[in-house]
């Protein structure tokens, strides 16, 4: 009696070890929570912004440079942000989305770099 119990439990040990191991392997080696959601791992996913987010960062290093923001305006797609250089000329930087980042363009290259290093 006593050894039926120990084979019975023997066994028993035995099926629980092999479905707790094929728990992860559905999906070439990607745990089933993962494979749903696209198969990265939280926090490893890349942030997409949008032109609106980039025009308030842009507006934010403006400001800390004492560059003076006009006004802002809509065109699809595209935002065009009118500001005034510390010279008193009037510029127009865009903010584009693109493939993988926003494009900035006529925006001061040392502003622009600031811009980056703060989004990505």
């Amino acid at each position: 009696m006593k050894m039926r119990s120990i084979v019975t439990a023997a066994a028993t040990l035995c099926l629980v070890a092999t479905a707790a191991q094929a728990q992860g392997r559905g999906n070439g080696g990607t745990p089933p929570g993962l494979a749903k959601k696209g198969g990265l791992p939280p926090g490893q996913a890349k942030k997409i912004y949008r032109p609106d987010e980039g025009v308030v960062v842009l507006r934010e290093i403006f400001s800390i440079h004492g560059i003076t923001i006009l006004r802002t305006v809509n065109d699809g797609d595209a935002r065009w942000i009118y500001y005034r250089s510390a010279d008193g000329r009037m510029h127009r930087a865009v903010v584009r989305p693109g493939a993988e980042r926003l494009k900035f363009e006529n925006v001061p290259a040392a502003m622009l770099r600031e811009v980056l290093a703060r989004m990505y």
